[in-house]
């Protein structure tokens, strides 16, 4: 029996190889994305990125008519370190599987493939949250929820409670006291309070956050007081990668007024297909470098609950 010789051309390859990429792309759109939604995202051209405080100024003084500008000195505050790690895996299809066009079962196989993805790179982001109260560090080398965050011009701030507080009415209210009074430049100023704020928790709070920032009245309570948290702007965000149940966060909305941020090298790309000339498999590769971190934990802040 004569054997057939395959020509190089592609064509068992081309059509199912514009499938499969079409598919990674499409199955990035229909995953929810929760680490946008709460950290400043920027990009990168460099190996790592070094970010680097000021440490403001704590006063202005009065000047009179004639009088010489008074010299307000800003130095360098704490440096933070942004190195990318890379990931990158690949799927594989058989020969055979190709060849029978079995196109349902390559479409969930893209589509899982693409998930484990993305759930690493949510995983990783939400360290920031559930480390950020032992080994994810703020650039003054604490953790980055802290009760004694150290100021280059001398003393301390915090942006953690005192004593960590279940999510309710009464603590979200001392956090906002806490934000506006504690949040402080590294020369001791504080800084004006974010108008438009963000509340972070796991599943298990999404119903208490919506009942304390979505009544009318003061919830937990006959008293028919006024919900007086209802007037600010509020976002809630519920992220599942989230595993501590009783922790809750919260942020100012405004990304550029926090420092938890994500610095992208390269983002998540399908790589050129690939054929193993033993097996004559198809693989499919995929690789993305980023890098999250803290870059000054002013405008942050986050409690373990009780």
């Amino acid at each position: 029996m004569a054997i057939q010789v395959r020509g190089t051309t592609p064509s068992l390859f081309d059509n199912v190889d514009k499938d499969v990429f079409t598919l990674l792309y499409d199955s990035q759109k229909e995953l929810e994305n929760f680490w946008r939604q709460v950290l400043s995202v920027k990009k990168s051209d460099r190996k790592f990125e070094r970010v680097m405080s000021m440490t403001g100024v704590s006063t202005i003084p009065e000047k009179g008519e004639g009088a010489p500008y008074t010299s307000s000195v800003i130095r360098e505050g704490w440096t933070k370190d942004f190195i990318h790690t890379e990931f990158g895996a690949m799927f594989e299809v058989t020969q055979t599987a190709l060849e029978d066009d079995q196109y349902d079962q390559l479409a969930q196989n893209a589509r899982w493939f693409m998930f484990a993805a993305r759930v690493v790179e949510e995983q990783r982001a939400a360290i920031l949250y559930n480390n950020g109260f032992t080994t994810e560090q703020s650039p003054d080398g604490v953790s980055i929820f802290n009760t004694a965050h150290t100021l280059k011009g001398g003393g301390t701030a915090r942006n953690r409670p005192s004593t960590d507080a279940d999510l309710s009415a009464t603590s979200l209210e001392t956090a906002l006291i806490d934000l506006q009074t504690e949040t402080k430049v590294e020369a001791g100023q504080l800084v004006a309070p974010a108008t438009s704020l963000l509340l972070h928790v796991p599943p298990a709070l999404e119903f208490v956050a919506e009942r304390i920032l979505r009544s009318t009245l003061r919830p937990g309570t006959a008293d028919n007081d006024t919900n007086a948290l209802k007037r600010r702007k509020w976002d809630i965000v519920v992220n599942p990668y989230l595993t501590d149940t009783d922790a809750w966060f919260l942020q100012a909305a405004d990304k550029s007024r926090h420092g938890l941020r994500s610095y992208t090298r390269v983002g998540l790309t399908s790589e050129p297909a690939m054929t193993d000339p033993r097996t004559r498999n198809r693989m499919y590769p995929i690789r993305w470098r980023r890098s999250f971190g803290c870059a000054f934990w002013q405008g942050t802040y986050g409690t373990t609950g009780i």
